[in-house]
């Protein structure tokens, strides 16, 4: 067992190797070839056995007409050897006490008249009017005889051949009928029927009736049209009396067909190397035997002719099958060979890579579903992967525009503990302010997200510092629709650069006293930062803020790049409905709002 699985290893590797597309074919040839063979192999079975039946029961029927046509030619033979006693020359001989002449002339008389009255009564006989009689001699002796012939090639050999058969039979001395085998020298049948005078029993007279074995074997010829088929006429000795091979004639046959006399129904045989359908019948009181068979396979000769031309259909149709395969696998593996070309596109980064569409529905849906993948990681790479990167590269341009922190830190520490000491509670809490400020700035270790609540805290300290700065210059608000908002999420550092940008470019512009007004309120699953101040306002209101670098500027050498990176980092955590919009008017104000989703801080990390 363990063997077998290993040999089947290589097997089951080999075809995980084969294409998909010959597969598909290898499918399609099996699924159309096998259920043929299985048909074909049916049909050949099936009709074999009706075939092997149907010539059972006609090979029967036609021995047995056969044998009844043979019987019947002997019955006429026997019919007309009683015939001939019935003239009158002869009747008289054989109850009367009378011999044939001594005198020469009257002998010759005697004998004509004798051979005309045979010839009459032979011009009426129906054996032999259809040449089943050749020959017909009557002996009285061996130099006493009359005959009648039909026109044989030899008389004088005709003549010698029956004299001696008169000689074998008279000196058995037996009497009543007899039929003597043919040779291959001699292939005539001789019918002898041996009478003698009722008054002088050693007086004998025999008829000699001739008929040619080839005539006799017409009876039968109708069996030989079979190839290879035999047919035997014989004794109870098994001498051949009739065959199709004449040189078999008066030979004893081989003892295989001899077995064939106890089969009078016709079954399966085994001659030699050939399996033969074969029977027998006796031919009336003859003490004959007709035999005869034809080979099994000639029976199913027109069955393996039908066979071939299956053969050659199944063929046809293995060679159209194999084209319509290719062509089916050609259409249907098209889409695995888009989709191995698209997903090695993919896998170079290209993923703007897309599938054809396909006529077939299934097909066309996983061309749809590939090209929604597709876009899903490249939506998924803008979202994450870049929107992280641009935090990233927010935070370490951020740094390297800085002197080094944890100087810088240390350094506020020390002079808020400085002003704490003097007593100087101003600059202690700017100190303070500016410290956790540039801390939520910097430090990169920190949240993503953060709540509102904290974000408002760092727009506080900002705000702080600015307004002890200018003094009574500026003023601020934070309004609040609902507490429940503090405790939402949003980028960090999302809404203090507004605010700064308000400050920096409005409030610090403008001559007279600033007002910042922050208020933050929520509308459906939106939340809304609104930064209103009342500074100088933007020369042109920008409209894509996704192109920076053709952002229109409020004042020459004053950009809004906090502006333009808050709406990039927004559209790139949330999506395109979100970012920021500015409403302003110029030497009025501005109003800048930020949309956010109502974000409960599910993924706090991008």
């Amino acid at each position: 067992m363990c063997n077998q699985r290993f040999n089947l290893r290589p097997v089951t590797a080999l075809f995980t190797r084969i294409p998909v597309r010959n597969k598909i074919v290898m499918i399609i040839l099996l699924l159309i070839l096998l259920p043929m063979t299985f048909a074909g192999c049916y049909f050949y079975w099936n009709i074999s056995q009706v075939l092997t039946r149907n010539a059972n029961a006609n090979l029967s029927l036609l021995i047995r007409q056969t044998n009844d046509n043979i019987e019947k030619s002997f019955q006429i033979i026997d019919n007309t050897s009683l015939h001939f006693l019935s003239n009158k020359m002869l009747r008289s001989w054989l109850i009367d006490d009378a011999a044939l002449s001594d005198d020469f002339y009257k002998k010759f008389v005697n004998k004509s008249e004798m051979e005309e009255d045979l010839r009459y009564s032979l011009m009426f006989n129906n054996a032999w009017n259809i040449s089943l009689l050749s020959t017909a001699y009557v002996f009285f002796d061996n130099d006493n005889y009359v005959s009648v012939l039909k026109t044989p090639p030899n008389i004088e050999q005709t003549n010698k051949n029956n004299l001696a058969v008169y000689q074998s039979v008279n000196g058995r001395m037996v009497r009543g009928k007899e039929i003597l085998k043919p040779s291959p020298g001699d292939p005539t049948i001789y019918f002898t029927r041996v009478m003698s005078n009722i008054n002088l029993p050693e007086q004998r007279l025999v008829l000699i009736f001739g008929t040619n074995e080839a005539d006799l074997a017409d009876e039968y010829s109708g069996l030989l049209a079979f190839n290879g088929a035999m047919a035997y006429i014989i004794d109870s000795q098994g001498t051949i009396y009739s065959s199709a091979a004449k040189q078999e004639l008066g030979s004893h046959i081989s003892a295989e067909i001899m077995a064939l006399t106890d089969k009078d129904e016709v079954s399966e045989v085994r001659l030699g190397q050939e399996t033969y359908l074969a029977a027998s019948r006796s031919i009336g009181t003859t003490g004959l035997t007709f035999i005869a068979g034809i080979p099994k396979k000639q029976v199913l000769s027109k069955l393996s002719g039908s066979m071939h031309n299956y053969i050659w259909i199944i063929t046809l149709i293995a060679i159209v099958s194999l084209a319509a395969g290719i062509l089916i696998s050609l259409r249907f593996t098209r889409v695995v060979r888009d989709l191995l070309r698209s997903i090695r596109k993919v896998k170079k980064g290209d993923y703007s890579t897309r599938m054809p569409a396909y006529k077939d529905a299934e097909l066309n849906q996983l061309s749809n579903t590939f090209n929604h993948m597709t876009d899903e990681i490249s939506y998924l790479i803008k979202e994450v992967y870049e929107k992280h990167l641009l935090i990233k590269e927010s935070e370490i341009k951020f740094l390297q525009a800085q002197m080094n922190p944890h100087f810088l830190f240390n350094t506020l520490i020390t002079i808020g503990y400085k002003a704490k000491l003097s007593r100087d509670e101003t600059v202690y809490k700017m100190v303070t302010s500016l410290t956790e400020l540039l801390q939520a700035s910097i430090n990169s270790s920190s949240p993503a997200k953060i709540p509102i609540r904290q974000e408002l805290d760092f727009i506080q300290f900002y705000l702080y510092l600015q307004k002890e700065r200018f003094e009574d210059k500026m003023e601020y608000t934070i309004e609040v629709e609902d507490e429940a908002l503090l405790d939402l999420y949003l980028p960090k550092l999302s809404v203090e650069p507004l605010v700064e940008n308000a400050v920096v470019h409005g409030v610090e512009k403008k001559l007279g006293k600033g007002h910042i007004r922050i208020r933050l309120y929520h509308r459906a699953d939106s939340v809304y930062f609104e930064i209103t101040d009342n500074g100088i306002g933007f020369e042109q209101v920008p409209r894509n803020w996704n192109n920076y670098e053709n952002i229109t500027i409020r004042k020459q050498g004053h950009n809004n790049i906090g502006l333009i990176n808050t709406h990039k980092r927004v559209r790139l955590i949330y999506g395109e409905p979100y970012g920021i919009e500015v409403e302003s008017e110029l030497g009025e104000g501005s109003t800048v709002t930020l949309h956010i989703p109502t974000d409960w801080g599910e993924l706090p990390h991008v």
